[in-house]
């Protein structure tokens, strides 16, 4: 998926400032949150606390109002579903059916994210010691990875890397090694959806883009949807929710 989209890009960069797309469902949904899709395109919503996994066929859901209010859903494992609970320091892991396979409630940090990695661990952030580490979800063991870092405004993982934009709009990845790399400032902006390294999706005032760190150039993607609240992108399919309507819309190539 990567390289043909880096071709992709290469092209319409080449013919085009806008990248074309098609616009191939749009669906009401009564949620008030939309959180992303998984790799079997399943959607996430949440509302009045509760997460639900809507697929063509069924809609399961799951809720602990014991955590408090969900500050975030991670959706990018299909096998994996992780809520993270800021208000009471707690995350929850479910599986596939939405049944849980691990509950905790932090004592040792005070998190302020929490995203997935890979080898059963997950990337934290303690706001006491203003450090990145790694969680195990096996040994219950911390490993703290970098020094202080301050003013994290977003964040995003792969099972890789953490990204993460500071308030000036600086932008890092941290390896699971503790390896820090500066790659670069961007423009303002109001979601980020994080590619690799190299390039990411940005959403500012109902536009979506594409840049590139290298090349430091943004590519509009034809797009036309207004109040866009959230959105996702899987192998060339963009997700985009708006006041209760979830749109999808594809790539052209």
């Amino acid at each position: 998926m990567r390289i043909s989209l880096f071709f992709l890009f290469i092209t319409f960069y080449s013919s085009a400032q806008n990248i074309e797309s098609v616009k191939i469902a749009s669906k009401l949904f009564n949620y008030e949150v939309f959180w992303g899709n998984d790799l079997s395109d399943k959607h996430f919503f949440s509302k009045s606390n509760t997460l639900y996994k809507v697929s063509k066929s069924d809609t399961l859901n799951y809720a602990n109002n014991n955590f408090g209010k969900i500050s975030s859903v991670e959706t990018f494992n299909m096998l994996q579903t992780l809520i993270f609970y800021k208000e009471n320091n707690a995350f929850v892991l479910l599986d596939a059916q939405l049944n849980e396979i691990k509950t905790a409630i932090f004592s040792e940090i005070n998190c302020e994210f929490l995203k997935p990695a890979s080898q059963n661990e997950l990337w934290f952030y303690d706001s006491l010691s203003q450090q990145i580490g790694l969680y195990n979800l096996n040994s219950k063991i911390f490993k703290f990875l970098s020094n202080p870092i301050k003013n994290i405004k977003c964040s995003q993982s792969d099972y890789n890397y953490l990204y993460w934009i500071d308030n000036e709009n600086n932008t890092f990845s941290i390896s699971k090694f503790g390896k820090i790399k500066s790659l670069g400032k961007i423009m303002p902006f109001e979601k980020v959806f994080f590619l690799s390294q190299t390039d990411f999706f940005y959403l500012f005032e109902d536009k979506i883009y594409y840049y590139t760190f290298e090349n430091q150039l943004s590519t509009r993607i034809n797009i036309n949807e207004k109040l866009i609240e959230n959105f996702c992108y899987t192998d060339g399919f963009f997700s985009i929710f708006t006041n209760y309507q979830l749109s999808t819309y594809q790539i052209k190539k």
